[in-house]
């Protein structure tokens, strides 16, 4: 339970709604704080009940950085903060690094890859913005650790936290095996790629194969290919099939919070071969985003030979989640970092 003398951490982000790993995100790190002694308050873009909104009239770029600004500047006047949280984007780092100024008290800045694949004068003013933060963290993941070492900053290292409760292995009966797709249109993500993957001749006609593809739903579905709608945070965790094959084709990840659910629910993953999938997938799991054929070798393998190819990957998965990975876990390091930021 909330108290008054609970420290306070004023977060910023770009959005906080029913879509998006990072939204989700933020949702559950900020619930899990609040249920462990911090305070937060939100103010970011979205639709949810608690958060300060940000309105973004459908112009985010122009919109969010004017308005958050104003939202911010007064927030910071009327109320009593003990710690600025700019998250996962390069708006609210600079939000905050004004918030810091006028406030005096201490930032946090985390950042994904977007945030430092800048290599023009607009990557020189976010490398200014981000010296100017007392803590940067970001993902475990080598290429980012490296790129913000370069700026003469020492990152801390604090992943994604997948709430156990919540994700979990369930019982499914299906006469037919299922690959799934969450992650968005967006060409990094794989959209194009894993479109052609699916419709592949070497699936389309199997009888005992579906393939499900949750970011948009106004094509048309075949008898393997299904495309379906966006998933809403309050139904995500009923896209996870235990015991069936999620998919990333991605091009690039920090720590894909979708995957880590998928592997919490018990399903069988492949992956792009990249910095944090290495991690955690042995590599005969992992693939080349471009080479579609590999990618339906990979497909016809669990659907043939599961057992013999997959083994028991689908416990290890779970494992490696709930040994790593969890809310609990990620949570507890951020509220060590703030209060050493509170009590310094």
């Amino acid at each position: 339970m909330k108290t008054s003398n609970n420290p306070k951490v004023l977060m910023l982000s770009i959005g906080y709604g029913k879509f998006g790993g990072t939204e989700l995100s933020a949702e559950r790190l900020r619930n899990w704080l609040i249920d462990n002694g911090i305070d937060v308050d939100v103010i970011a873009g979205g639709d949810s009940k608690d958060i300060i909104r940000v309105p973004t009239f459908g112009l985010w770029r122009l919109c969010w950085p004017l308005f958050a600004y104003l939202i911010s500047v007064t927030y910071v006047l009327k109320n009593k903060v003990d710690v600025i949280y700019a998250r996962y984007a390069t708006y609210p780092l600079f939000v905050g690094v004004v918030l810091k100024k006028i406030s005096r008290k201490p930032l946090i800045v985390s950042i994904h890859g977007g945030d430092i694949r800048h290599n023009s004068i607009f990557g020189k003013i976010i490398a200014w913005f981000l010296r100017r933060a007392d803590v940067v963290v970001c993902y475990d993941n080598k290429e980012h650790i490296e790129k913000i070492r370069k700026l003469g900053i020492e990152p801390i290292v604090i992943d994604n936290g997948i709430d156990m409760r919540r994700f979990k292995p369930h019982k499914m009966k299906s006469a037919k095996k299922m690959a799934i797709y969450v992650g968005g249109t967006r060409e990094i993500k794989g959209w194009f790629n894993i479109i052609a993957i699916a419709n592949s001749n070497e699936l389309i006609n199997r009888d005992d194969f579906e393939f499900y593809l949750y970011a948009n739903d106004t094509f048309g579905s075949g008898k393997v290919v299904k495309y379906m709608s966006r998933v809403p945070h309050d139904k995500i965790e009923e896209v996870y099939k235990t015991g069936q094959l999620y998919i990333l084709p991605s091009y690039a990840e920090g720590v894909p919070g979708s995957m880590l659910e998928a592997m919490a629910s018990g399903m069988f993953v492949i992956a792009s071969d990249l910095d944090f999938t290495r991690k955690v997938l042995d590599k005969k799991f992992l693939f080349d985003p471009t080479h579609h054929g590999d990618v339906v070798d990979l497909i016809k393998e669990f659907c043939d030979n599961k057992k013999e190819f997959f083994g028991d990957q689908d416990k290890r998965n779970r494992k490696i989640i709930v040994e790593n990975y969890s809310i609990d876990t990620m949570g507890q390091k951020w509220k060590d970092l703030i209060l050493g930021l509170v009590n310094d």
